[in-house]
């Protein structure tokens, strides 16, 4: 790396950076589970009410990464726009929560379309994570 770029490219201590890693991988991990989560959803809409079940089951066992994103944005220092990223996830998902419980049909259906914008966020906010830490030094402590 010659003198230039390493002087732009901005310096953090290794535990930030393993911090940041952390939070590409819960991002990343929740996205995954959101595809699994739409193909347990069309599971039991196409093949078996049955699927249902495991549709809510796997929505709560993968809620805790939801919320472990922004504590991770805060210690990591990804930056503000990152950071609230994580937290409007966080805030997406207990919307989830709430739409699949309503009585009311059409409010209801937008469970669907909130699931596809926590699926863009997460993947987003991991995509934009890795371009930080690409651009960042760690610093040998």
């Amino acid at each position: 790396m010659d003198a230039t770029r390493q002087a732009e490219t901005p310096v953090v201590g290794t535990f930030t950076q393993v911090v940041r890693y952390a939070l590409i991988a819960v991002a990343w991990l929740f996205t995954a589970g959101a595809v699994v989560q739409i193909y347990l959803a069309g599971r039991a809409a196409f093949d078996s009410p049955t699927y249902y079940a495991d549709h809510v089951d796997f929505g709560r066992m993968i809620g805790f990464l939801a919320y472990l994103m922004p504590i991770l944005a805060l210690v990591g220092r990804v930056g503000v726009s990152r950071i609230m990223q994580a937290l409007v996830i966080a805030v997406l998902f207990v919307v989830q929560s709430i739409l699949a419980n309503l009585d009311t049909g059409w409010v209801a259906a937008l469970h669907a379309l909130n699931a596809f914008l926590l699926l863009g966020a997460s993947s987003d906010l991991g995509r934009r994570t890795l371009a930080l830490v690409r651009n960042t030094t760690p610093r040998i402590e």
